[in-house]
């Protein structure tokens, strides 16, 4: 298995997107996940410039919006609409996909679930139907620019769901379309799976992308997750994606970062 770090750009040290870039190459990175912040059409060119310069793939890019399971219909709409021109970025930049957690906006951010509207439908169902309809419509779009929606199931103190990696695989086969896939995470994972190597096995056909942090959501090597398992059924799968760092870094990033790959190289 080809091993190809990436980092969110947050974790990553420099006061620039240039500097970052270039600290990843020197600490040994090959991808970083361009937040919020800077997925703007005004960074496109520094973005482009600085990857060229380091081979530094910005693999990951972030939506200004999440809110598209939002019980208002505007902030549904501006969602998607943020969320098409973050995959267009995502596409012109030679990323990945642009990550998608469906309802942490609504449960993390103060947001307000669909009325349950029973006997006709649940909440639940709604939300599942709803998000089917959206996502057939993003999957054009990312088709179009060559850059996927990566739906990311996380733990079920974050989102209601999806939770699991089985949860995603049932959205991607609702949505029936090729440019809509999902994320593992192994911190979300380590809470939600019972076998977290037998369920990426399970979901090999839409793994995309990997989320690495220890069970404390330190970097990998500071808690009790046992990394081995994940990872031999990730070279199983044939994965070639790549494994992005999402968590706190206790010290120095120039000393722990690098250390911490080293770690990760040999758990593989």
């Amino acid at each position: 298995m080809e091993i190809k770090f990436s980092i969110r750009e947050s974790m990553a040290p420099g006061r620039t997107i240039t500097e970052r870039f270039e600290n990843l190459a020197k600490m040994g990175f090959a991808g970083v996940e361009i937040l919020t912040e800077s997925t703007d059409r005004k960074h496109v060119a520094e973005i482009k410039a600085a990857s060229k310069a380091t081979d530094i793939c910005p693999n990951i890019f972030s939506s200004r919006s999440l809110a598209i399971l939002d019980v208002r219909r505007s902030e549904r709409e501006a969602a998607v609409a943020a969320f098409k021109e973050a995959l267009s970025i995502c596409g012109e930049c030679g990323g990945v996909g642009v990550i998608l957690p469906p309802l942490i906006s609504v449960m993390c951010m103060g947001g307000q679930r669909i009325p349950d509207l029973s006997p006709l439908a649940t909440t639940a169902q709604l939300e599942r139907d709803l998000l089917t309809v959206i996502l057939k419509d993003l999957a054009k779009h990312a088709q179009q620019v060559g850059a996927d929606v990566i739906i990311e199931p996380l733990n079920r103190y974050e989102q209601w769901w999806p939770c699991t990696l089985q949860h995603g695989i049932d959205i991607c086969e609702a949505v029936g379309e090729p440019g809509i896939s999902i994320m593992a995470d192994f911190f979300h994972m380590n809470i939600e799976e019972l076998d977290m190597a037998k369920s990426i096995r399970e979901a090999a056909k839409y793994v995309k992308h990997v989320h690495l942090a220890d069970s404390i959501r330190w970097l990998p090597g500071y808690g009790h997750t046992d990394f081995k398992p994940g990872f031999a059924a990730l070279e199983e799968i044939g994965f070639e994606g790549y494994m992005a760092l999402e968590c706190a870094v206790p010290g120095d990033p120039m000393v722990d970062l690098p250390r911490c790959v080293e770690y990760l190289r040999g758990e593989m």
